[in-house]
């Protein structure tokens, strides 16, 4: 008789974000993830001292697949465009877990959004950072609506949108003085 597979911290936690994924992390508890894996909640307890320590792994390993989504390139070469794009379809095809992100403060893929801005634009550091809060204000409005489902978007509805408004927004740098015309 083979022996039984051992229970792994990466699988309670690929588990665990499956079923925040669908169901909220207000369903996350012991006995879901232990049916979800086949096992009693023995060992998950082996593993974790408690659910909330858990939980902190859990969110931990959201922050990093949000990351990884929200700051990939299609092209090889990180945009702008592409952080915006990328953090509205989060929010639609993984609305739970961007409900998570929702409400968490920046984090280092900060840094490496306002190197993106600086690099394009040739503003400031300041000026990036404050050019990306405005742009986050309509990029996050898009991004509830579609992790709410209340408003469906397809992709070239949200690439029309976000350039139409970094441009508005770009001319307005210019028309300050922050960004050169060309």
């Amino acid at each position: 008789m083979p022996a039984k597979r051992k229970t792994q911290k990466e699988d309670i936690l690929k588990a665990s974000i499956s079923i925040i994924s669908h169901e909220g992390l207000n369903a996350l508890n012991a006995r879901k993830i232990a049916k979800k894996l086949g096992c009693s909640t023995q060992p998950l307890f082996y593993i974790y001292e408690n659910m909330d320590v858990l939980k902190k792994d859990v969110i931990d390993e959201i922050v990093k697949i949000f990351d990884r989504e929200v700051l990939k390139s299609e092209t090889g070469q990180l945009e702008y465009k592409d952080i915006g794009i990328n953090y509205i379809r989060f929010a639609k095809e993984e609305h739970e877990l961007f409900k998570i992100m929702f409400n968490r403060k920046i984090n280092e893929g900060a840094k490496t959004i306002l190197e993106t801005i600086s690099k394009q634009t040739g503003m400031s550091n300041e000026d990036a950072k404050q050019f990306h809060l405005r742009m986050w204000l309509y990029v996050n409005g898009i991004a509830s609506l579609a992790a709410n489902q209340t408003v469906e978007f397809n992709d070239e509805e949200i690439i029309d949108l976000l350039k139409d408004q970094y441009v508005s927004m770009l001319l307005y740098e210019v028309k300050k003085g922050n960004v050169k015309e060309e």
